[in-house]
């Protein structure tokens, strides 16, 4: 009776025991089929078991991959990753700032998906590693933070750099890692093209986070479970006591999935596997077949609850894949609605993938469009480069390589000329005719220089029928640059006269050692030019071949023009240098008359005079004292050191008040943050309104002075706030928020996460207790 109460109690047991039953009352009838026909359901049952936990992994193995794929294309597709990669020297005062700020714009995967230990970008050019906390170099990288035993550092950054990788996956292994062995997956995406490796990004993953996914499945008794990659490498394998394959035969496994039964091949182990569709991976689980049937009774007790929770897990993880999913997509789309511009409240749009295609369109459009404008623009900004690098306007060589940076130009060489090509053809008065004749004449003339140059941007205009050329030699030896231009001059010669019957003159100036000083060379060719007879149809007149004048002094309008430019910029040491070089010049390899010597302290003088009523200074009792040496001038030397002291001091003046300034105006900036930190329309653009200042030049400014961005210092000041009310007060979060300075609770407490590395509420509690 109490068998029948509790069978009638078990409903589910009834109708899971009920096809059993008449299997085993045909089987009393078939005899021996009942055996083998019972032994296949059973098998069937615990192997579908195994594989739908197969399933599982593989399909939890999928997104995982799929998920560190993504996180891969974001960082590759990142501009300024993209841009770093051509970065080859990163602590150059022009890139330092460039380094931080892409290290500051990588996001820490690891705080949002458990599965990525951590994951660094490795660079070719620039010899560094950058994670979203870290900088190193690859030599301290490897030696400090991730190494392979028994391989040393040439051998790893050759094998890196040498062997392109799309999406390898590397099989667990011992390494170190921050100086404690692990054992870990590395996933590897190479930077750049198979034939142009700029770097690589390396994403670590724990290979315990593998082994959790495989510990559902019972391998007691000697069985093992594997992952196994397409090439029949072990991904990770996880043992019950016996001893996993250390490689694998995939010829073992030649369909999508099944079962295979203990023989010798697989060491009397029954053998469940299916394969990955997205990546060909082969998951693998070998048990003993007592094992196997050992389970069948419990396995059929908790099918239904399997299958139930299974599918409630499934739900679930559906739906949070979905949503996660989807975070990059309404990031996008948020990210796109901003830059559109429209003030009115954002709507997501119904085709949320049309919106997103019309708005890269019409971005690449943009970008088609701007970088059509600018290589309008080119030969424009070249032009006005050339006029500036005659005319001595450069202070600064920095300036100059800037120039040539930004227009994609490199001017290197050990040795500098500047030379002006005359050319006439007998055509004289300015008749449209006569003029159009010369138009026709100077283009035929710059192709064919251009064909020997090899660059046109080489030749400038200066004048109807004369270009200034600029010679780059190889090194600084003299004597080989003048066999150069010498060889350019008869090529040039050679394939103009080919095209044009003209008359070919060629001025040389003296040799430079830097683009900074070609002005100078310029005028010595403008001077060489003033000496050609014309009496021949190619002549060329060098300057260092000019008889040497000794009774002129040396003091051009352009060095002129550079000496008070260095001096009201406050430039001491330039100062001084050009001064030395123009007391060289004038007293030391020219013999100047005595007379001379005075006319040309005079001419300083003058220049200083001038300076003094630019500035405005308020004592020019110095320069008073100079002119009445100059009347009785006995010693020109000795007046000119006088004169060289008085612009130096004037130079340290200026600049002096320069930083004066810069005090002044960083200790207003700082008070106006520190009263105004609690605002939350505190902003960069409002704070340089305030000080009437550009945004551009508070930016800079800021960072020379503190070393930290006005953002990074803004921040820091509101936590150090936040810190305190947390700690010292029993305001709740969001009026917290407000008082430092946030719009909305969900941003003050992810900036504060950020910062301190706990959630606001967990540093109350820790400060409280």
């Amino acid at each position: 009776m109490r068998f029948v109460k509790w069978l009638g109690q078990q409903h589910l047991f009834v109708r899971l025991m009920i096809p059993y039953f008449f299997f085993m009352l045909f089987a009393l009838c078939l005899g021996g089929l009942f055996y083998k026909l019972t032994y296949d359901v059973v098998k069937a049952e615990v192997t579908k078991n195994n594989m739908q936990l197969l399933e599982q992994v593989k399909e939890t193995m999928d997104i995982r991959l799929s998920e560190i794929n993504t996180i891969a294309l974001q960082l590759l597709s990142d501009p300024m990753v993209q841009s770093f990669q051509r970065v080859t020297n990163p602590f150059s005062s022009t890139t330092t700032y460039k380094v931080l700020e892409t290290q500051k714009n990588l996001y820490s995967y690891n705080t949002s998906n458990n599965f990525v230990l951590d994951y660094y970008l490795l660079f070719k050019n620039s010899n560094l590693a950058l994670s979203s906390k870290s900088t190193y170099e690859l030599p301290s990288f490897y030696r400090h933070v991730l190494s392979n035993p028994g391989t040393d550092y040439e051998t790893w950054r050759s094998d890196l750099f040498s062997n392109y990788r799309n999406r390898e996956v590397m099989a667990s292994g011992l390494t170190e890692y921050q100086g404690k062995p692990y054992e870990m997956l590395t996933y590897v995406q190479s930077l750049g093209y198979p034939n142009y490796i700029q770097g690589a990004l390396v994403l670590l993953v724990d290979n315990r986070k593998l082994k959790s996914l495989l510990a559902g499945l019972d391998i007691s008794d000697g069985g093992w479970v594997s992952i196994i990659d397409h090439e029949g490498r072990i991904v990770s394998t996880l043992s019950g006591g016996g001893t996993a394959p250390a490689a694998a035969d995939l010829s073992l496994y030649p369909s999508s999935s099944g079962i295979i039964e203990a023989s010798a091949k697989t060491d009397q182990m029954m053998v469940t596997y299916t394969k990955s569709s997205y990546n060909n991976w082969s998951y693998v689980v070998a048990q003993p077949p007592h094992v196997v049937l050992g389970k069948v009774i419990s396995i059929k007790k908790i099918t239904f609850a399997v299958v139930l929770v299974f599918l409630l897990s499934g739900v679930l993880l559906a739906y949070l894949f979905a949503a996660r999913s989807g975070k990059p997509l309404v990031r996008i789309l948020s990210t796109l609605a901003e830059g559109a511009g429209s003030n009115g409240p954002r709507r997501r749009p119904k085709d949320m993938y049309g919106f997103i295609q019309n708005s890269l369109s019409t971005l690449i459009d943009s970008n088609v469009a701007l970088q059509s404008e600018i290589d309008r623009q080119a030969p424009l900004l070249w032009e006005t480069f050339y006029e500036r690098l005659l005319k001595g306007e450069f202070l600064h060589l920095n300036e100059i390589n800037t120039l040539l940076e930004h227009q994609h130009i490199e001017i290197k060489g050990g040795g500098y000329a500047i030379g002006i090509l005359h050319f006439r053809s007998g055509v004289s008065g300015v008749s449209a005719d006569a003029l159009r004749k010369l138009d026709i004449e100077r283009v035929l003339v710059k192709e064919a220089l251009r064909l020997t140059l090899g660059d046109s941007r080489y030749a400038h205009d200066i004048a109807e029928d004369k270009i200034a050329l600029l010679f780059v030699g190889g090194s600084a030896d003299r004597t080989a640059l003048r066999r150069q231009i010498e060889q350019n001059i008869a090529e040039m010669a050679a394939e103009i006269r080919g095209r044009l019957p003209l008359g070919l003159f060629f001025a040389i100036g003296g040799f430079r050692s830097s683009l900074l000083d070609v002005s100078g060379s310029y005028e010595e060719a403008r001077q060489s030019l003033s000496s050609i007879a014309y009496e021949g149809m190619v002549e060329t007149a060098w300057f260092d071949d000019l008889p040497s004048v000794n009774g002129l002094f040396h003091f051009p309008a352009e060095v002129e023009n550079r000496l008070s430019n260095y001096t009201k910029a406050g430039e001491t040491e330039e100062t001084g240098k050009l001064l030395e070089s123009l007391y060289r010049e004038n007293f030391q390899e020219r013999h100047l008359s005595l007379s001379m010597q005075q006319l040309f302290v005079s001419e300083v003088t003058s220049c200083l005079v001038k300076l003094q009523e630019q500035l405005l200074l308020q004592d020019p009792g110095d320069v008073h004292g100079l002119l009445q040496q100059l009347n009785a001038m006995e010693n020109p030397r000795q007046a000119y050191r006088s004169v060289t002291e008085v612009f130096r001091s004037i130079s340290i003046e200026i600049d002096q008040r320069k930083k004066s300034r810069n005090v002044k105006l960083l200790d207003s900036i700082l008070a106006c943050i520190q009263e105004q930190f609690g605002e939350a329309n505190l902003s960069l653009d409002a704070l340089a309104d305030q000080m009437n200042i550009s945004k551009g030049y508070m930016s800079q400014f800021f960072k020379e002075q503190t070393g930290v961005n006005f953002s990074e210092y803004l921040e820091n000041l509101r936590m150090n706030e936040a810190r305190k009310l947390l700690a010292q007060t029993g305001l709740p979060i969001r009026d917290i928020a407000e008082q430092v300075g946030y719009h909305s609770t969900n941003t003050f407490c992810r900036a504060f996460k950020r910062g301190n590395g706990l959630s606001a509420t967990a540093f109350r509690d820790s400060a409280a207790g």
